[in-house]
């Protein structure tokens, strides 16, 4: 299979590749117009949520850009407004085009629930329950105002958890 390779349009002197690798053809230091014999290769570099970022320079001026969003904005188009790009196996650091997709925030997040990669119950880090913990909430026949003092947590936590209205996967 050939690797396919476009110009970036807003940062002309890198490329990008359908496989989600970015090259650079820029000299550092020298006169804008001077190129490379030969391109060299970024290394992206995890932000805080796990996604491939790299940072370009147009004008002396740096910017750090998502490599999924550099693949699909040069391949496909640009974001159409209210749409996320989507990652097809849930996997945040495969950015090959053919995993990389546009879409709602909602199916975006439906997404995520069938690859498991979305932060819910204690893996959220907001929580203060775990799923054990939740489970017996559940079971106690307790007036919530108790229950909730017991955990630490306000009323309406409980009364959530007891109404299937939070924590609806566990049973």
């Amino acid at each position: 299979m050939n690797e396919k390779w476009k110009t970036i349009t807003k940062f002309p002197d890198y490329d990008v590749s359908d496989q989600g690798r970015i090259r650079s053809w820029r000299k550092p230091g020298r006169k804008p117009n001077q190129k490379r014999k030969k391109p060299k290769f970024l290394k992206p570099w995890l932000d805080k949520d796990g996604y491939c970022q790299v940072t370009l320079c147009k004008n002396k001026n740096q910017t750090s850009k998502k490599v999924h969003r550099l693949v699909l904005e040069t391949f496909v188009k640009s974001c159409p407004k209210g749409y996320w790009t989507c990652h097809n196996n849930g996997i945040k650091t495969d950015n090959r085009l053919i995993n990389l997709r546009w879409d709602t925030p909602k199916n975006n997040h439906a997404d995520k629930i069938k690859h498991g990669t979305t932060n819910r119950g204690s893996q959220h880090g907001l929580s203060k329950l775990t799923e054990k913990q939740v489970l017996k909430i559940k079971k106690d026949p307790r007036v919530q105002r108790l229950i909730a003092a017991d955990y630490n947590v306000i009323r309406q936590t409980i009364s959530l958890i007891k109404t299937q209205k939070t924590w609806t996967w566990l049973k």
